[in-house]
């Protein structure tokens, strides 16, 4: 059996299906419903936008993409959890599927075992106590489409251990953007 650190996204969501079964129905519903809800609400969406690594395009292109394979898959998402994994939860398109489980485990989920789930395979670590952190400058160009990391004059990327050298490296960049990592 893999550690939890070599489980693919694909290995995670064919875990998920095999211990709560009973819920991907209601599930796949769900991403019908975001799906429709990032088509219906554009206008709200693209004001309220402020994802620097994806435009509402893009994003709206993966909810077609997600909604149409639970369309043409249908009940076979239900009955095989390798078609479910490989799916919805292989490729690009998992960045729209593990937001649709993510918001589903928040606010629909049954079972609170499946919100644990959720969060130990999809979400991040929150430390009890403070970390060091170390922070990436994005430089946007004007949109996330045209992001660069900052790099030195060598060419290597530049890694800050203090904020506030992140935040005056982008105040030198054109919509600089402070990424932790």
């Amino acid at each position: 059996m893999k550690t939890i650190e070599q489980l693919t996204n694909v290995d995670k969501a064919k875990i998920i299906f095999d211990l709560f079964r009973n819920e991907i129905p209601e599930f796949l519903e769900y991403v019908g419903y975001m799906a429709d809800k990032v088509l219906n609400d554009k206008d709200e969406l693209t004001a309220n936008w402020n994802n620097p690594f994806l435009s509402y395009q893009q994003w709206l292109s993966l909810s077609e993409h997600v909604s149409a394979t639970v369309k043409r898959y249908d009940k076979t998402l239900s009955k095989s959890g390798n078609v479910f994994a490989e799916q919805l939860f292989g490729g690009y398109s998992a960045l729209f599927t593990n937001h649709c489980l993510e918001q589903y485990g928040l606010h629909r989920v049954k079972s609170p075992r499946f919100t644990q789930a959720i969060n130990l395979f999809y979400l991040p670590v929150k430390s009890a106590t403070p970390i060091n952190c170390q922070y990436l400058v994005l430089e946007m160009h004007g949109g996330p489409e045209y992001a660069t990391i900052c790099t030195d004059t060598d060419g290597n990327t530049l890694v800050f251990d203090n904020r506030a050298d992140a935040e005056a490296e982008a105040a030198d960049c054109q919509d600089g953007l402070i990424v932790e990592i």
